[in-house]
């Protein structure tokens, strides 16, 4: 399985991406999880230090070049195959998961994130033996889908809050994801903190032709977790935001891909 975490900025991807990851892991699947947001914060949701975690080198540049296949359409070569970049390049996280940072922003005008883009698309791309589940944290917004970052993957999770623009950011994204041919296309609601809020978000799904497979309440314990810079599994795995993350996985692993 390959999942893409998108949604509008601050809706929590990265928080569920970190924390699906860690689950999936438990279930004997073998994860391997991108970070392709350009201001990387995935290692320490899953688990690694906050030292450790700014000790993680990202994808050098030079890695990947496009090429024409036999039938004349583009696709991103990988300079080496994707083990030997795990290899190279991946870092241990807890459970076994292996992270991979597809390139951040370190210089003010140093130009685009152009490859970031194309390595995790050519990764996605060409995954064979290497892991049971793809877990990439998208950058927030909708240029992933501008540069077909996510064209490979199975499931693309769309994280909402709440409010109308995180929901209106979430319809444009499965408007442009369903340009890809995207086979599954989902939301989850985020930081719901009351029956209206929940129902909000139902209703505004229904409306827009928009599945909807969970929803996961603001949960006090998360907020702490990230504050003291502590996966929220390892800080508060019984709380009620964990329970209902791995009550997606569930959900995840069971649909077909």
């Amino acid at each position: 399985m390959k999942l893409a975490i998108s949604g509008k900025g601050g809706v929590g991807k990265t928080t569920i991406a970190g924390a699906l990851a860690r689950v999936l892991a438990r279930e004997h699947q073998r994860v391997l999880a991108l970070d392709a947001d350009s201001n990387p914060n995935l290692a320490v949701t899953l688990g690694l230090s906050r030292e450790q975690g700014a000790q993680v080198k990202s994808v050098p540049m030079g890695t990947t070049e496009w090429r024409t296949d036999e039938d004349g359409k583009a696709y991103v070569h990988l300079c080496q195959p994707v083990a030997a970049f795990i290899a190279e390049y991946g870092v241990a996280a807890p459970e076994g998961v292996q992270l991979l940072v597809m390139g951040e922003v370190l210089q003010a005008s140093a130009g685009c994130r152009c490859e970031a883009h194309a390595l995790a698309r050519g990764i996605t791309g060409q995954l064979v033996a290497e892991a049971d589940v793809v877990v990439l944290d998208m950058e927030a917004g909708l240029e992933h889908l501008g540069r077909g970052t996510t064209e490979h993957v199975d499931i693309l999770l769309i994280v909402v809050e709440p409010y109308y623009r995180a929901l209106e950011a979430a319809k444009r994204i499965r408007d442009l994801a369903t340009q890809l041919n995207l086979a599954q296309i989902v939301v989850v609601g985020n930081r719901i903190r009351t029956p209206v809020e929940a129902a909000a978000v139902v209703q505004y799904c229904h409306n827009h032709s928009l599945e909807l497979i969970a929803t996961i309440p603001d949960d006090e314990a998360i907020r702490e977790a990230e504050q003291r810079g502590v996966a929220p599994i390892d800080y508060a795995p019984q709380s009620p935001a964990m329970q209902d993350i791995r009550n997606l996985a569930t959900t995840l692993l069971a649909r077909p891909t």
